[in-house]
């Protein structure tokens, strides 16, 4: 489990691509089941009943692996879904972990204080450097450039935020 967790550690610090992961169902259905519970626990954090952020977070989850899946088989490397989606599910649910604590400084909430402006601001460079890691991981999964693979994954956060607002409200 440690070298798993390492793992992941070192491919959001990019310095590991998806396909050292084992090419393993078993170890992709882990990772999911954990990126649900942790989206969940980002969800309560910014506020959200339980099941809101779980619904939230499936609902991402299923539509992000839903498009690389598609991707995948158009461009005929359909054989590097577990391990692209492993990557993408293990990296989102370590920087989802992070994002707990500057998420518990109230950056979303109404009142301005100094704790949550400098938690705005570190949520900031986290999503920034998850669009980084995204791009990082489809760079190796589709063989691209980091530039275009992280212009893919904001394209990807806008269309997935603007669904999951569309669907839950503007939480």
């Amino acid at each position: 489990m440690q070298a798993l967790i390492t793992f992941f550690i070192e491919l959001c610090l990019l310095r590991r691509p998806p396909q050292d992961l084992p090419a393993s169902d078993v170890l992709l259905a882990m990772v999911l089941v954990t990126d649900l519970i942790v989206g969940m626990l980002v969800g309560m954090t910014a506020g959200l009943s339980w099941i809101e952020g779980f619904l939230q977070s499936l609902v991402e989850v299923a539509l992000m692996l839903t498009a690389l899946y598609l991707t995948l088989k158009q461009l005929r490397l359909a054989q590097r879904f577990v391990q692209s989606g492993t990557a993408l599910l293990g990296s989102g649910t370590l920087l989802g972990l992070i994002a707990l604590i500057p998420l518990s400084l109230n950056p979303t909430g109404s009142e301005t204080t100094d704790l949550a402006t400098l938690g705005a601001f570190l949520l900031l460079g986290l999503i920034i450097w998850g669009v980084v890691v995204t791009g990082h991981i489809l760079r190796h999964s589709f063989g691209i450039t980091l530039g275009q693979g992280a212009a893919i994954a904001i394209a990807f956060e806008i269309f997935a935020v603007t669904l999951v607002t569309s669907l839950f409200g503007g939480a």
